[in-house]
């Protein structure tokens, strides 16, 4: 249920780390073994590991915000943000205290990320191979009603009162912990399988329903280990391949990012842009922080040309 786009969470590991940026003795702290000032603070960041990949974050975001920033709407960060804070419901402030980050530094990262993506997206090129590929694994918008059990037991009663022919509503009223559908007994908004939102195994359960008033004769269960059981509303036809191809490019590039074995091809793509706007790092120090990207795709290149030569 918890897709994420690249690195969503992963950008706030540095906990809201800024760099000073200056060199002052400005004290920070006093104590009977000594004292510690900015300067210190700044020069041990620097030289750390997190302090390394933080300078490498500010760099990309920088570079890829002027390029590809204007692709992001507020309206974009504001969708993303909702749809993360809805997926961990009630945790979400316990999951923001324990990355050390606030509200504001959340959306700030996710429209760096939105940004990044809108980046690799325009220099990721999507085959007609992995076009047909995805548009036979598309499913069309479809609408469910849904009880969420509260427990595998009570969700196997729920479905044995279908059967004997109880009516949903009288059956969901019964069953049902959820409160977010309660209002429509359980019938969710219309989705497709290109949905980050909906539980996966919700999803594949649903496609597999073929007839209006079909429900789940199993429960389902959850990713996050919570018992469903589904019933179908609506599925509506699937629209042609050339009407779908901007739908289904987006989710290939999304689940090229999201896929961890391309990192290298990730970096490599970075790493074309910062060259492409002349990076070059001038203090010693983080001199070598840019380097899995500005070095990404090099070397196979390199290989390419002397090996035609």
């Amino acid at each position: 249920m918890r897709k994420f786009i690249w690195g969503l969470l992963v950008v706030v590991f540095v906990g809201g780390l800024v760099f000073l940026g200056f060199n002052s003795s400005k004290t920070l702290m006093t104590s009977k073994v000594g004292k510690i000032t900015e300067k210190q603070f700044y020069e041990d960041i620097k030289t750390s590991s997190a302090g390394q990949q933080e300078f490498a974050n500010m760099v990309i975001n920088k570079v890829l915000g002027a390029e590809y920033g204007d692709q992001v709407s507020d309206t974009d960060v504001q969708n993303a943000y909702d749809a993360q804070k809805a997926q961990y419901g009630s945790s979400f402030k316990t999951v923001l205290a324990s990355n050390n980050t606030t509200d504001a530094q959340f959306k700030k990262n996710i429209k760096n990320n939105l940004i990044i993506n809108a980046a690799i997206k325009a220099n990721y090129k999507v085959t007609d191979k992995q076009l047909k590929t995805a548009y036979t694994n598309y499913h069309s918008d479809t609408t469910i009603s849904m009880i969420t059990a509260k427990n595998e037991a009570k969700a196997k009663e729920a479905i044995a009162a279908l059967k004997n022919g109880d009516n949903w509503n009288t059956v969901y009223k019964k069953y049902s912990t959820d409160s977010t559908y309660k209002s429509s007994n359980g019938k969710m908004p219309a989705f497709n399988s290109t949905n980050t939102s909906i539980d996966s195994a919700v999803q594949t359960a649903a496609f597999k329903l073929d007839k209006v008033g079909d429900y789940s004769t199993e429960p389902v269960t959850g990713t996050s280990g919570s018992y469903y059981v589904i019933k179908l509303n609506k599925k509506t036809t699937k629209p042609s391949m050339s009407s779908l191809r901007s739908t289904l490019s987006t989710q290939i590039v999304t689940d090229f990012i999201n896929d961890s074995s391309n990192t290298s091809e990730i970096q490599a793509i970075v790493g074309k842009i910062l060259r492409k706007n002349n990076v070059s790092v001038k203090d010693s120090d983080l001199k070598t922080a840019l380097n899995t990207y500005l070095t990404a795709g090099i070397s196979s290149s390199s290989s390419s040309s002397s090996s035609s030569k």
